[in-house]
């Protein structure tokens, strides 16, 4: 009895400890990620397992989400990190208008990537100029959507990936750093964190990193 209640105790801890995790390795290659297609709000056409950066970064994010929007400064100095590794950053944004704040009644009501597009791209558009956003931003294809059961569980999400061939590196859920200024942003253990994928990323596609001042 008591080796079985010993057990059930351990198996209750793990839990909770698995509970407080906010990052996940790629140990695995979610098939719905690496079949990503989006369109920028340049119009351009992108499909991810075609790029042939020295990585990729997809930071999850909506207009409605706070902490998406909170976090900002610290997703600028990890993408200008990124540019100095060669590794291309976007903003993600999911095929949806409700969740993105679009009104849903500007669309007919079973709309389509073409019909949905315009509206999406209007209102992060609006973000970019309220909040002087310097991400490219893509907006993503269906089948795509965020949901608890999927590759992609909510926002803000960063997926690490590496290239030629595209795969998964890492998945960090939640805000990467929710400081202001470079100090504050600096300060945090999860950007020092993200800083270190990137030099990871970097790495691998054999580019030698340059100093850097974040550690």
């Amino acid at each position: 009895m008591n080796r079985k209640r010993n057990r059930m105790i351990l198996i209750l801890l793990i839990g909770a400890m698995g509970a407080t995790l906010y990052c996940r390795p790629g140990v695995h290659t979610s098939p719905e990620i690496l079949a990503l297609k989006g369109r920028s709000l340049d119009g351009q056409d992108l499909e991810l397992k075609a790029v042939a950066s020295n990585g990729l970064v997809l930071n999850f994010y909506s207009p409605t989400c706070i902490p998406c929007i909170e976090e900002l400064p610290a997703l600028h100095q990890v993408y200008a990190r990124a540019r100095e590794l060669g590794i291309d950053m976007y903003l993600a944004v999911a095929p949806d208008l409700e969740s993105n704040g679009v009104d849903p009644l500007k669309a007919s009501s079973r709309p389509g990537f073409d019909e949905m597009y315009p509206l999406l791209r209007d209102r992060l558009n609006q973000d970019r100029k309220q909040y002087k956003i310097q991400i490219p931003m893509l907006v993503l294809r269906p089948p795509f959507s965020i949901k608890e059961e999927g590759p992609v569980t909510g926002t803000p999400e960063t997926v690490f990936l590496m290239t030629r061939p595209l795969r998964l590196y890492y998945n960090l859920i939640g805000p990467i750093a929710l400081g202001q200024t470079n100090e504050q942003v600096n300060r945090s253990s999860r950007f020092q964190f993200a800083m270190e994928i990137l030099g990871h990323l970097a790495s691998a596609a054999g580019k030698s990193e340059p100093k850097n001042e974040y550690y």
